[in-house]
């Protein structure tokens, strides 16, 4: 079983931060209240799923998230809080309020930066690594089982009662942690409280076209 690294070479699985391969700036998605651009968090390749038919060839998802930071260098709560789902009865809201989007765009050869960009987070590249023996049983050995690093199989780490009442249609992609962005940028350090951000797709994301949602992203506590 794999678990995600974040290196400096391009292998084309994907990558964090940076600009956004877009192949049109129309499809950038903006905060629906203040208008204001999204922040690039992850994107992944039809590559990175090794594969498993979840993207058309040659395009990509990306996962946009609403994040300012203070002068001072911390974050914005507000702003966390409006991707950060705590009960099953906040989910569905949190999906359709725009504040954390997944949409599936065609690939471009270079990302795309906007004249008056958002917040943008130093860019790295995705490779996998195998698991060790104890991270593997780390990883199988309990109920909600996760081993507390980025991945994109197995089970989400820390997993609780939310994504358990999900409709079928959502499969977990990928989870990323503080710590995963912090190593590449000290910066970077709480964009996501401590907590755990969590990817799933949508199913239908594989017969989709260019701009459509593809999922969604939250952030759980553990």
């Amino acid at each position: 079983m794999d678990k995600i690294v974040l290196k400096q070479q391009d292998k084309g699985f994907g990558h964090i931060g940076g600009g956004a391969y877009l192949t049109d700036l129309k499809l950038w998605p903006s905060n629906p209240k203040t208008g204001e651009l999204l922040t690039p968090l992850v994107t992944t390749t039809d590559r990175f799923y090794a594969g498993y038919q979840c993207v058309p060839p040659g395009m990509a998802l990306t996962v946009f998230i609403a994040a300012q930071q203070y002068q001072s260098g911390g974050f914005n709560s507000a702003l966390q809080r409006r991707y950060t789902v705590h009960q099953q009865s906040e989910l569905q809201e949190q999906i359709e309020s725009g504040f954390a989007r997944v949409i599936l765009h065609d690939l471009a050869s270079e990302p795309i930066v906007p004249s008056n960009p958002p917040l943008l987070l130093t860019q790295a590249f995705i490779d996998f690594e195998e698991m060790t023996e104890d991270e593997f049983d780390v990883e199988i050995g309990g109920e909600f089982g996760g081993i507390e690093m980025s991945k994109s199989s197995g089970t989400p780490g820390w997993l609780q009662d939310p994504v358990y009442e999900l409709s079928p249609r959502y499969m977990f992609h990928l989870q990323l942690l503080d710590a995963d962005i912090a190593e590449i940028n000290p910066d970077h350090e709480g964009i996501f409280a401590d907590g755990i951000g969590y990817v799933f797709i949508d199913h239908r994301a594989r017969r989709g076209k260019e701009g459509d949602e593809a999922g969604y992203f939250y952030i759980q506590y553990t």
